[in-house]
């Protein structure tokens, strides 16, 4: 690689993919093996629409795995192994998405990046995006970031995105080198999202965070095994930032909740309501200094409650439901994801 590429700051965005395209539309990769490469492996740059990549290996990589750059649309990246990546370049991301529209991410094993899963996204703040409607679904995503990095996740988003959607996706062992270890991760003003049925565990810190953003719904996840926390928002404003409903949120160490910067999350910018918590220590639950009974006498988490789910080993990661489990009596919905990840 030349001299200007020997470090790369978020997600290695500059560097180039082994394989590159533009402005080319209806191309197929179909049942390929992209491996041992200094760079991405392969990049849908510059106006391309509907590209597919799917069924294909790409692993032992510089950099990341697919690149979907500013002004694509359209494009697939399915049923695909991305992984063993960041040998040369620490930031790159399993799948990056910038400025992009309609692409979906399905079905893919995603693992062994020292960075972040998948990323979709490139504006901070509330600027209006040509980003929304992309779909993240299905995905197995782990081992991400192994210690190496900072402020990561196994899906990290950016900026406004309207119909973007993080679905049916299996998260574990994100583990950060200082903060920012978590699992689902809508940072910098990222907005209306969907984020739902996706079960996220054992993370250095928590499996749910979002920075700032705007009117996010948050609904029917598990979220377990945070070793920092389990939910946390990091900036209150003077919106609605998100709607956490119908979740479990399980754990055995850390705190509950993370307030960030200003210590409260306060009805009047956060939705709490029909979510089950269980610390499986035995310790009193806190909710940012307060009991349970005095945080619903504040409005939040109306319908919530605290007991145990019932899971069926949740050491071995079996989070099925017991029989007479609380959950169904907070409306959540089961979920099987036993068809994550690539379909044969």
């Amino acid at each position: 690689m030349p001299a200007s590429y020997s470090g790369s700051a978020q997600a290695a965005n500059e560097v180039p993919g082994a394989i590159r395209l533009v402005h080319a539309h209806y191309c197929r990769f179909d049942r390929c093996r992209v491996e041992h490469v200094g760079s991405y492996g392969i990049e849908v740059a510059e106006a391309c629409r509907h590209i597919q990549v799917r069924q294909c290996e790409i692993r032992d990589l510089g950099a990341g795995g697919v690149k979907v750059w500013h002004g694509c649309r359209c494009n697939t990246i399915s049923d695909c192994e991305i992984g063993d990546g960041g040998h040369l370049h620490m930031s790159a991301v399993g799948v990056l998405i910038g400025r992009a529209t309609g692409n979906q991410v399905a079905h893919n094993h995603i693992h062994d990046f020292f960075y972040t899963g998948v990323s979709v996204g490139w504006l901070w703040g509330y600027r209006e995006s040509d980003t929304y409607g992309n779909i993240v679904e299905w995905n197995h995503i782990h081992d991400i970031g192994k210690g190496k990095l900072s402020d990561m996740g196994g899906i990290y988003t950016l900026g406004e995105q309207p119909g973007t959607r993080l679905r049916f996706n299996l998260i574990h062992d994100v583990t950060s080198r200082t903060y920012g270890g978590w699992a689902i991760y809508p940072d910098e003003g990222s907005s209306h999202i969907l984020i739902e049925n996706n079960i996220c565990y054992r993370t250095k810190c928590a499996p749910f965070h979002q920075h700032y953003g705007r009117e996010n719904i948050v609904r029917n996840n598990i979220f377990a095994f945070g070793r920092e926390d389990q939910v946390a928002r990091s900036k209150e404003e003077n919106h609605l930032s998100l709607q956490f409903e119908n979740n479990i949120v399980y754990f055995r160490e850390g705190r509950l909740l993370s307030a960030g910067y200003h210590g409260q999350i306060k009805p009047d910018n956060a939705v709490f309501r029909n979510n089950l918590y269980w610390d499986a220590s035995g310790r009193k639950l806190d909710f940012c200094g307060k009991s349970f009974k005095a945080w619903q006498a504040t409005g939040m988490d109306p319908g919530s409650r605290v007991a145990n789910p019932r899971f069926a080993n949740p050491d071995r990661a079996d989070f099925r439901l017991r029989k007479g489990s609380p959950a169904l009596k907070i409306g959540f919905i089961p979920f099987d994801l036993k068809d994550v990840g690539p379909r044969r």
